[in-house]
């Protein structure tokens, strides 16, 4: 077999798209075909992401556009310092695997590459090479019946300052430690290889691929750039009416739904930075859930995995039919407690059979951030607080307390362990806790590890993600201000009262959220 490739010189962002196809048609005839090519500054994104999600748009707009490209997977801030490597195989020519072990051998001739040259780089899952846990590239990987197309961005200098401002990542605040701190976590080629000759790595890496292969490479021309503009869309669709999200292993994948009529969904998608080799599946996944009662989403996606398992190997089908519950549960909150609050509301039940009156039956403690205590609190970082009555943190130590639920004021991530930790030796079944999402997503595993059901209201305000400031919040040391929801805390432990065994409501009136509150003199 024959490997064509070429270097095209600095493509125009916007005709990527375009590029691709023109890779993927020769594979259609039967070619594969090899393009290296650099972009001008861009956000570039996956086939099934919502910009809105990963991207911080209020940087981005008016500056460079987002383009789409055709491989799932998470958003990447570029520009003419990244090499894009575009292979277009035939599918004959590959076999059909999860996106993991595809990306795992499309790496390795990359891998070999590098550690020719003296770099000990190796392939981390999902979609990753990384040196010593620090990032080289990325690689993504899309299957049609006909083509295979791999994608893998090397950036050869990395501008770390751009990539924060571009990404909506709970990454460190840009300051001159902050930036360190992020350029520890990335490895570009000439940081790696000071002497690196780039002119020459597209002949080489062509020749690393072809070995993979067992092609001969033949250099060729760049095919000639489309001079139509294409922009990718900037803003995303309007709000779904409701949404739930996962983590699984190859990333966070949401579920979106927009309704018509009471219950009826009228639309759906699955959306997401995850790395799946057959993101079409999932747009797929998605149309059976259209005429659905939302409450009954969960079976409905069973049903449909169901259909299409073969093409889903990139996911545990079981996650997917839960995303439809955790929508369903979402709606019967929204029901409950109005719309704002069912986007407020995250649940995590280690027990996925437990229902939202079984979980709220069981909560036994109230756990609260530090970072919603006001700045001049002599207790913000202190555990317990004396109800002054000058915060929401006050009203909702006084909820807690008279309905005899343990409190705690996490101070430090550390203490949130171990407070999880005094929790499940304490046979607690389920917790209400304040945090953001951001840390939710990013620190799951603190969930997971302590096994304990919990419904988490979303903060508003400056949080340490928001402000990139999460590594100082994580240590205590957060120097702003996040608002705690203490009437939406309210509601969710009177339905707690009305579900528990008894039935008994033992509720305080919202005293601290309703009167107008002055700040004390410091």
């Amino acid at each position: 077999m024959r490997l064509a490739w070429h270097d095209a010189a600095v493509l125009a962002a916007q005709g990527f798209p375009d590029y691709e196809e023109t890779l993927m048609a020769r594979a259609r005839e039967g070619e594969a075909v090899l393009g290296c090519v650099r972009l001008s500054r861009c956000a570039l994104i996956g086939v099934i992401e919502d910009p809105q999600q990963s991207l911080r748009m209020t940087f981005v707009e008016g500056r460079f556009p987002v383009v789409r490209r055709r491989t799932a997977g998470g958003s990447l801030s570029l520009d003419p310092d990244s090499l894009v490597l575009v292979l277009a195989v035939p599918a004959a020519c590959i076999p059909a695997a999860p996106a993991v072990d595809c990306l795992r051998a499309f790496c390795a001739p990359l891998v070999d590459l590098i550690g020719a040259w003296g770099v000990a780089g190796q392939f981390t899952a999902p979609n990753d090479i990384t040196e010593r846990g620090r990032k080289i590239a990325s690689a993504f990987v899309l299957q049609t019946p006909d083509v295979v197309l791999f994608e893998a961005v090397l950036p050869l200098v990395l501008d770390i300052e751009g990539l924060l401002k571009t990404m909506r990542l709970p990454l460190e605040k840009l300051s001159e430690q902050g930036l360190l701190a992020a350029r520890q976590r990335f490895a570009p080629l000439k940081s790696l290889l000071p002497d690196l000759d780039a002119g020459a790595l597209p002949a080489a890496m062509a020749a690393a691929i072809a070995h993979f292969l067992g092609a001969s490479p033949a250099a060729e021309r760049p095919p000639e750039p489309k001079t139509r503009e294409r922009l990718a869309p900037a803003t995303s669709t309007p709000a779904p009416d409701v949404s739930a999200f996962l983590k699984t292993p190859a990333g966070v994948l949401y579920l979106d739904v927009w309704l018509e009529g009471e219950a009826l969904i009228r639309a759906a998608r699955f959306a997401g930075g995850i790395v799946c080799a057959k993101p079409a599946a999932l747009s797929d996944l998605a149309a059976a859930l259209i005429g659905a009662d939302i409450r009954k989403a969960g079976p409905t996606l069973a049903d449909a995995v169901v259909q299409a398992a073969g093409d889903l190997a990139d996911f545990d089908p079981v996650d997917l039919a839960y995303l439809g519950d955790l929508c369903a549960t979402r709606f019967h909150i929204g029901a409950r407690l109005g719309v704002q609050a069912a986007r407020a509301l995250t649940i995590f039940s280690p027990d996925r059979r437990l229902t939202m009156e079984g979980l709220l039956a069981g909560i036994g403690a109230v756990l609260l951030p530090y970072c919603a205590k006001p700045l001049w609190c002599k207790w913000r970082h202190r555990d317990g607080c004396p109800e002054c009555g000058r915060c929401e943190i006050g009203e909702a130590y006084a909820l807690a307390r008279a309905r005899g639920l343990t409190v705690v004021t996490i101070t430090a991530y550390e203490h949130l362990r171990a407070v999880l930790a005094d929790l499940r030796q304490a046979k607690v079944k389920a917790f209400a806790g304040v945090c953001c999402t951001d840390f939710f997503i990013k620190r799951d595993y603190a969930f997971i590890e302590a096994g304990i059901a919990a419904i988490l209201i979303d903060i508003a305000g400056d949080t340490c993600y928001t402000l990139r400031a999460e590594e100082a919040a994580y240590a205590g040391r957060f120097d702003a201000e996040a608002r705690l929801d203490a009437r939406l805390l309210a509601s969710v432990l009177r339905w707690s009262d009305a579900v528990r065994p008894g039935g008994a409501t033992r509720d305080l009136p919202d005293r601290a959220v309703t009167r107008a509150r002055k700040r004390p003199k410091v």
